[in-house]
């Protein structure tokens, strides 16, 4: 089933709504850190044909809004205020379609000192134009037909720091053009990533 921009901006809205209460009592996160991962490329249980995995460098970098600024603003919208600059690439084994991206990561701690002190449960979402350079428009049967080489890029992670300074996630993320072009099959990666603090 294919979403038109309006459905999927909708359903963002109403999953942001439904979070909101829970992210509210949650805490930002706000520090750098570099996550690497292997994502399988084009999931098939998400309807996906192309093929390989992805090798997915990423670097996140501290947020520009710090706590005292975060501070000023109502606690029921504290948990958006702090957004992370992010960069990062989607390099795939098998010749499929690569992807650079960039554009702003929301984190915050869930839970924490579950387990031991210091570890905790990690929630992650991002957002930004991704750059690809794939197919606008194939006849290849194990090719998408993306519509643009700049796509929306979304992506969620879910984690489990084991120290302050390491976590383990698992990842999904998805880009297509919401609609805006003739061709819009959207590619779905799904994966593991290790995080590291700086």
């Amino acid at each position: 089933m294919k979403l038109t921009w309006r459905e999927a901006a909708v359903t963002g809205l109403a999953a942001a709504a439904l979070a909101a209460p829970c992210c509210a009592r949650a805490e930002n996160i706000t520090y750098g850190e570099f996550d690497i991962g292997v994502l399988a490329h084009d999931v098939h249980l998400l309807q996906g044909k192309e093929h390989g995995a992805d090798i997915n460098p990423e670097l996140t970098l501290q947020s520009p809004i710090d706590d005292a600024a975060a501070s000023n603003v109502p606690a029921v919208l504290r948990w958006m205020v702090q957004p992370r600059p992010t960069v990062g690439l989607e390099i795939n084994t098998a010749g499929a379609t690569d992807q650079a991206y960039f554009g702003a990561t929301w984190s915050w701690q869930l839970a924490s000192n579950l387990l031991r002190p210091g570890d905790g449960i990690v929630l992650s979402y991002f957002f930004g134009p991704g750059f690809n350079n794939g197919k606008i428009h194939s006849t290849e049967s194990d090719r998408k037909s993306l519509g643009s080489n700049v796509l929306f890029r979304e992506a969620i992670d879910i984690g489990y720091r084991i120290t302050p300074v390491y976590q383990v996630s698992l990842h999904l993320d998805h880009v297509s053009n919401g609609g805006l072009a003739k061709y819009n099959q959207s590619l779905n990666d799904l994966g593991v990533r290790l995080g590291m603090r700086f």
